[in-house]
């Protein structure tokens, strides 16, 4: 087998990278607002009771999936695939984490 043999990769341009690099800190950035939102809310809504910590859940889930809607109005072009939206999520749930538990204390 020779090199030419495999089918040829286009190379990205540096406009793509570009793209891409601005993609990737508008999806941390907006998720991570997402995040501290959520966690405020979850404060609000579900208190200190263990009880109601169910809604503190139901609050994260809402706010992974508006984002579904909100990449779209600010530009992130391009497909979220599964990847991404692991990675959206992650970040959801750090963030909501720590200003909750900052909230509780």
């Amino acid at each position: 087998m020779n090199k030419s043999d495999f089918p040829k990769i286009p190379e990205k341009t540096e406009e793509d990278r570009e793209k891409e690099y601005m993609d990737g800190i508008k999806k941390t950035a907006i998720s991570g607002i997402f995040g501290v939102l959520a966690g405020i809310i979850s404060f609000y809504l579900a208190g200190e009771g263990q009880v109601r910590a169910g809604f503190g859940f139901t609050v994260l889930a809402f706010a992974i999936l508006i984002q579904k809607y909100i990449y779209p109005l600010i530009n992130v072009t391009g497909e979220l695939k599964t990847k991404d939206w692991f990675y959206v999520g992650f970040m959801t749930l750090s963030f909501w984490f720590v200003s909750w538990t900052l909230l509780l204390n």
